[in-house]
């Protein structure tokens, strides 16, 4: 029964920082992670003639920087909830065929615009 409840405890303890507001680094890194999982789903990192990425690092790489240039410090204080997860959502459901659905999830779901807001909420 005692390790039951000390199991419990432990699993609230790594869930609580989850509740709170996501950081503009911790949504560039989640951003990140996910955009290089939605080009690996669409086979477009490794070695070969139209890959994308010759490998995982220079996706990050890549990523990371067109994300820290789209939420700056300067036009992106604070991260709406909603909307950062409305981004992480249709990153992994973006075609992977589709030029539009691209164009459309990075600049628009993905923008600054639908991510950012001015200060945090309470």
């Amino acid at each position: 029964m005692r390790n039951a409840s000390s199991l419990s405890l432990l699993s609230l303890l790594f869930l609580l920082p989850a509740c709170g507001p996501t950081s503009r680094t911790d949504a560039q890194g989640q951003a990140t992670r996910a955009t290089c999982d939605y080009y690996a789903g669409c086979e477009e990192i490794g070695s070969g003639e139209g890959k994308e990425f010759e490998d995982r690092m220079e996706c990050e790489v890549k990523a990371r920087d067109f994300f820290q240039a789209t939420w700056t410090a300067d036009n992106c204080p604070a991260i709406n909830e909603t909307g950062f997860e409305k981004c992480l959502e249709r990153i992994r459901t973006t075609s992977c065929t589709s030029g539009t659905d691209f164009f459309n999830t990075a600049f628009f779901v993905c923008g600054a615009g639908s991510i950012c807001q001015d200060d945090v909420q309470d």
